[in-house]
């Protein structure tokens, strides 16, 4: 669910050009944009999923002469329930904030976000609350063998198109988002390359010097026990009913799983209520980052959120700090027997009894994270 968000991450390079330069207003002109440093950027989400909620905060910046996006590392992060005062501290593992396994927000239930970076600045959210829920009721799976260009391919790449059916509520405006994450087993819990082994969980190259058998280019180590890879959404999905109040929407794509690898897989696919404020930035993000947002699309300032630095009120801050109930569908997807080859490289598992530089090890532990679990998700299928 909610990112580890590749499509975030994909879009933070437009949100750090959102000073815009402006241009004549009688003659047609493609928008101009300036990077700007010094930039906070701050995605973060807490839902009724327990798992799911996160943050993150990047700063833009410059090294040898090319824009970067620097990862604020050490930041004291909390999510704050208004009714109460409750203060939920999250926790910084691979370049994100996570909360506590089993937090969970609650429908109606208003909460915001407190940032305090390393260096002492402090960013604050305006509270939001979570809206209602609205029941997903089905997910239709369809393979397609070209599902979607990818351009670190140069080609479009195979995959399976999720498409949603629900009913709208009447009478009121209703904003949708959609995310999912897949779990697929792991055979192997860690390979090392480049003639190098397993020591003390990181790999590791062996004096040349001392003897021993001669090293192999790599070395697979099996799971210690049972566990899944986590992936995520990579596009951002939106919808609003203005066309469609108090109707079954049925057929609607949602979601892109693309053939990275021919294991069966499970993909737990969320549907989110939003306000009308979260819609607008989402969709204005998703613009962006679909690249076809032309000139009649919002300016990127849109993307500015709901994030403020109180000490200054004059800093822009981009990103946004949602709050949002789901309704969610797993869905079990069967890939063994599908034509097209994977799009990662196939690693052959190595039997034990190879010879290796002592201590020998075969296997190594499944290190729970956003990437990995070793809880078996509910829906998986043996």
């Amino acid at each position: 669910m909610p990112t580890p968000w590749p499509v975030v991450r994909k879009a933070i390079p437009f949100l750090f050009s959102a000073i815009f330069l402006a241009t004549g207003c009688t003659d047609p002109a493609d928008p101009e944009f300036r990077y700007e440093q010094g930039l906070i950027y701050i995605e973060a989400f807490a839902s009724d999923a327990p798992g799911t909620s996160f943050a993150e905060i990047y700063e833009s910046g410059e090294s040898f002469g090319r824009q970067t996006n620097v990862f604020q590392s050490g930041a004291e992060v909390r999510y704050v329930r208004v009714s109460d005062g409750l203060r939920v501290p999250l926790t910084e593992t691979e370049e994100r904030y996570v909360v506590p396994v089993d937090f969970a927000i609650s429908e109606g239930e208003s909460w915001y976000l407190e940032a305090v970076l390393a260096d002492g600045r402090r960013y604050l959210s305006q509270p939001e609350a979570a809206l209602p829920p609205v029941t997903l009721q089905e997910v239709a799976v369809q393979y397609d063998p070209e599902l979607l260009f990818i351009e670190d391919f140069g080609r479009s790449v195979p995959g399976h198109r999720l498409s949603v059916r629900f009913m709208d509520p009447a009478g009121q405006e209703n904003y949708y988002l959609w995310q999912f994450r897949s779990f697929e087993r792991l055979v192997n819990c860690h390979i090392c390359y480049g003639f190098s082994v397993l020591r003390d969980g990181v790999c590791f190259v062996p004096d040349p010097d001392n003897p021993g058998p001669p090293l192999l280019e790599y070395y697979t180590y099996g799971c210690e026990e049972r566990c899944w890879q986590i992936r995520y959404n990579q596009k951002v999905e939106v919808f609003s009913d203005e066309f469609s109040d108090g109707t079954v929407v049925s057929g609607l794509p949602v979601a892109e799983v693309i053939l990275y690898q021919k294991r069966n897989i499970l993909v737990e696919l969320q549907q989110y209520s939003l306000n009308r404020q979260a819609y607008r930035y989402y969709k204005t993000l998703k613009d962006l980052v679909d690249n076809n947002s032309g000139l009649n699309a919002p300016l990127p300032a849109a993307l500015l959120g709901n994030l403020s630095n109180p000490e200054d009120p004059s800093e822009y801050v981009l990103g946004r700090f949602t709050v949002a109930s789901q309704s969610t569908l797993p869905v079990f997807i069967e890939r063994i027997f599908v034509g097209e080859e994977q799009l990662e490289e196939l690693v052959i598992s190595q039997a034990e009894g190879l010879e290796a530089p002592a201590p020998l090890r075969f296997s190594a532990p499944c290190e729970g994270g956003p990437y990995r679990t070793n809880m078996q998700p509910e829906g998986w299928q043996d």
